[in-house]
């Protein structure tokens, strides 16, 4: 293969890797929004980047101590910021670090530009230099967020309401929630299929040790559903799956120790559905 042709397939290549690894993040990306900061994500990415490509090199020589050269290398970053995620790996996440609407509540609460004389949050005016709601949005969230914009997420969350013909703004709850309590059951779940799927992914590519099946890992979908049978398919998908659940659940406690023993594994399988409108022109879920 000539050199032309060689660049053309590596180009290609990494093409098409970057195409598979935005897949696996949309999701992440999606459900983050308005929940998690993009700064406070790839932070986070950041860590879990460290933590995993450590934990990498280890199992590759578990004879030889990991360098800070080796990390640098495969991360792709400063060894003095690889350094800094190691030194603050028990590090405790405060609302404020992870979204800019907490952030601003909380200067709100300690600041004393923005305190009135009995030290407690002081009404605001919506804007002006000093003082002011847009100060205090500036300094917190930085200049490229309207006040206008900060105003409308917290009067959607409940912790701010106007006053004063709605020239000013009073906090009513200094906590900013980005996740509702109903919600957290279902995120719980999901992060643990996601958590799932994404190792059954890994174990079936590079890192299959040799001699090692792979774990099943398949997909069914049709692009040509009628959007008026989506209520019954969904309906009649549940029950289909929900057969193959109790099926399982009775194979797996069968397989059981008991008593148990030092040896056991953890196994399982998953179950999800998924719909989208196929008039986007996807050939896979994006």
């Amino acid at each position: 293969m000539s050199g032309a042709l060689a660049q053309e397939q590596n180009s290609q290549d990494i093409g098409w890797l970057v195409d598979a690894m935005t897949r696996m993040v949309r999701p992440i990306v999606r459900f983050a929004i308005g929940r998690v900061s993009c700064a406070a994500l790839v932070n986070l990415v950041r860590e879990v980047y460290v933590e995993e490509a450590r934990e990498y090199l280890e199992k590759q020589n578990p004879d030889r101590k990991v360098t800070r050269s080796a990390l640098a290398l495969l991360c792709g970053m400063d060894g003095r910021a690889i350094k800094a995620f190691e030194d603050n790996a028990d590090r405790e996440y405060v609302p404020s670090d992870v979204c800019s609407e907490a952030h601003i509540l909380e200067m709100w609460n300690i600041d004393e530009a923005f305190l009135d004389s009995d030290g407690s949050p002081a009404e605001l005016l919506i804007h002006g230099p000093q003082g002011t709601f847009q100060r205090l949005v500036s300094r917190a969230a930085g200049r490229a967020v309207t006040p206008q914009t900060a105003l409308d997420r917290l009067l959607e969350s409940g912790n701010v309401e106007l006053t004063d013909n709605e020239t000013r703004v009073r906090l009513i709850d200094p906590f900013y929630k980005p996740v509702k309590d109903s919600e957290k059951t279902a995120i719980e779940a999901g992060s643990l299929a996601i958590n799932r799927l994404g190792r059954a992914v890994v174990h079936n590519t590079s890192r299959v040790p040799a001699g090692q099946s792979t774990w099943l890992q398949q997909d069914r979908w049709s692009f040509r559903i009628p959007r008026d049978r989506l209520d019954i398919i969904q309906t009649e998908v549940r029950t289909i799956l929900e057969r193959h659940i109790v099926e399982l659940e009775e194979y797996l406690e069968s397989e059981e120790k008991k008593p148990s023993e030092a040896t056991e594994c953890s196994v399982g399988i998953g179950w999800y559905y998924w719909e989208e409108d196929s008039t986007k022109g996807a050939q896979q879920p994006a």
